[in-house]
């Protein structure tokens, strides 16, 4: 016998799948005491597992993390997901902290209430620090931009149109 209702039936028709936003990570460069790096490209759906921010090791291979080879990050520094269609970021006690359009997200070493991201918002994590006499290491500046990868291939595929 059939165990499954019209009920059932009609609320699993009827329920949305989670939204997924195509986020970019776009180097922000106001210096030359600015980290330099590659734009980086992920998906955020609502629900899913955090993206981790932190400062690279040799194990970093997942999807979820992210890592830069700055010595003034975390290992996981902050934390960046999407919840109810918007994204938010958290510092997750870094010890040089994490910040948002200059504004630092919450004291060394503890962890930040969320803070909702929007198109254009700089981030930064961590601080530039001098030690010695030629070591500086640098911060990491992002700007966040959502869909871009998307209107880069539109950008491309009408290039390559008019090129044509």
């Amino acid at each position: 016998p059939c165990t499954t209702s019209i009920n059932d039936v009609s609320s699993s028709m009827s329920a949305v799948p989670p939204l997924t936003h195509h986020i970019c990570l776009v180097p922000y460069i106001d210096s030359n005491h600015t980290f330099h790096f590659e734009p980086i490209y992920r998906d955020l759906r609502d629900g899913d597992t955090p993206l981790r921010i932190g400062r690279y090791t040799d194990r970093s291979t997942s999807t979820t993390k992210i890592g830069f080879k700055s010595k003034v990050l975390s290992r996981i520094h902050a934390e960046i997901w999407s919840e109810n269609g918007k994204i938010y970021i958290k510092d997750t006690k870094s010890s040089s902290g994490t910040f948002l359009n200059h504004f630092r997200l919450c004291p060394a070493g503890s962890e930040s209430a969320p803070h909702q991201l929007k198109v254009g918002d700089i981030v930064q994590f961590g601080v530039n620090y001098q030690g010695g006499f030629e070591d500086i290491y640098k911060c990491v500046k992002i700007r966040i931009e959502v869909g871009r990868d998307l209107q880069e291939e539109k950008i491309k595929d009408n290039t390559e149109t008019l090129e044509r």
